[in-house]
Parts: C-alpha cells; structure tokens; sequence
C-alpha cells in the first residue's frame, strides 16, 4: 500500500479526532505555542506533512502565507476547500509531495518556518529528511517540529488503562502502534529527538508540551462539556512551557533554529 493511500484512507478517522476536544488542545496548544517564538511576520511557512490544512489556517488567520505539502491530495483538497471556507485561500497554497521532496520542489531560501507536525514518526531516518529540507530554509528561519511523546505513553498506560505490564513493555520500546493509520510508528523520545536535530546543526529555542493534564483525564465525556472545556483549554495553555509538567505532556513540541 502507498503512502498516499495509507494517509487517504485515514482522512475520515482524522477528521473525528481533530473534532474532538483532545484534538482542537493539540491544534490550539500548537498555535499558541509557536505564537511565542515566531518572528513578527508576515512569514512563509511551509507546513511539511500538513494534510487537510488545520494548523495552516491558524497561522494564515495570523497573517502568514502557508505551503502545505503532503503525499494525500484527498488532504490537500480538503485544505483548499477549508481555506476557501474561511475565506483565507489567497495565503494557503499545496503541492503533493513529500519531506524528501521539498529541496528539488521549491527554490533555496524561500520560507522563514518549517513545520514538521506529527511526521517524525512515520520517517525512517527523520534526521536525514529534516537536514535535506533545511535547503529551503532562510538563514534566520524556524523548524517547529511535534511528534507524540514516547516518555509519557507508560504513563497513560497505566494510568488510563490500569496495563501495567503494558507501561514496563513501553519503557524504551521503539515503535508504537497508531490506531488512525494501522500501522507501527517510530517511538519519539523527546530527549532523542533533540540530539538527532543538533546533529543536523539545530538547536531548540524552545520546547513546550502539548495535551499536558487532558489525556490522564479519564473522563472523556467530561471534556465535550462547554465549560469544562473552556477550563481544560485555559490549563493547558498555562501550562504548555512549564516544567516538570511539559515533560509527561502527550506531545512534545520543539521549536529550533540553526546552530551555526
């Protein structure tokens, strides 16, 4: 099966959970976290892996210009139809095509930020493609980089499913399992992932944590309550750039620049 079909056939089960309130926190926590660290703009960013465009349209609202490259024209269609919906076509274009792709698709030094949102997993050497996209990087730009935190998935184990062994199996385990695509992921270590990246000449700037408290709530039809929502929402944005909580966050969130 190709990569373009995998990611086709998951656009409906992504679509329930960017609905649900789990999944407007990652979207939300991720704006509001990159709000802090980008540049006064407008930018052109470049949303690597971005299907159907939703932290797109965030930033597009802000003002910036956003690319959307993707392997799924069913998510790049979808894109345009939601940019178009919210009258922000004009600042939203796409192109199909993947993370290798990018350096031969644009030309150098076009885009102030590059977004790497839940891609890393699904790379076999996410270091070697993120170096060769850097080509498409101003010298002062942003890579913002999120992938599920392999660090806090013992936890949740054992806290949301009482699986036990399940959470000692899980300690430095290499892969998880994704229920949306069907298929083995690369586990993401935080602290991994950030040596891969200055090995490639990046250094964090920032790091935040995403879904911090949400996901140890038990009581999922809690969170679809308005008010208990707006409260959920009001937490997690305080403490997304807090220690200790950031690091036991369901998602880990880097922003970096270049070292050199």
């Amino acid at each position: 099966m190709s990569e373009s079909t995998v990611f086709d056939e998951g656009l409906a089960p992504l679509r329930q959970w960017q609905a649900s309130p789990w999944g407007r926190l990652r979207y939300t926590t991720a704006f509001a976290n990159l709000a802090t660290r980008l540049p006064p703009g407008p930018l052109d960013i470049l949303d690597i892996g971005g299907g159907n465009g939703l932290d797109a349209v965030e930033l597009a609202a802000a003002g910036h210009r956003v690319t959307i490259v993707d392997f799924s024209e069913q998510s790049l269609a979808e894109a345009r139809a939601i940019a178009e919906d919210r009258g922000l076509a004009e600042r939203i274009t796409t192109q199909c095509a993947g993370i290798d792709d990018v350096a031969d698709e644009f030309g150098p030094s076009c885009f102030d930020v590059l977004l790497c949102h839940n891609v890393i997993q699904y790379l076999p050497d996410p270091a070697a493609s993120i170096a060769a996209a850097l080509a498409v990087l101003r010298p002062a730009g942003l890579v913002s980089v999120i992938a599920p935190n392999a660090d806090a998935d013992p936890l949740l184990s054992a806290v949301r499913n009482h699986d036990l062994d399940g959470a000692l199996d899980m300690l430095d385990a290499p892969t998880r399992y994704t229920v949306a695509y069907d298929t083995e992921t690369r586990a993401c270590y935080p602290d991994r992932v950030r040596t891969e990246l200055a090995g490639i000449g990046l250094e964090v700037v920032g790091r935040f944590g995403i879904r911090t408290v949400c996901d140890y709530i038990v009581d999922d039809e809690a969170k679809a309550d308005p008010e208990f929502y707006r409260k959920l929402e009001r937490l997690e944005l305080a403490l997304a750039g807090r220690v200790p909580y950031l690091f036991t966050a369901r998602f880990f969130h880097f922003v970096a620049a270049r070292s050199d």
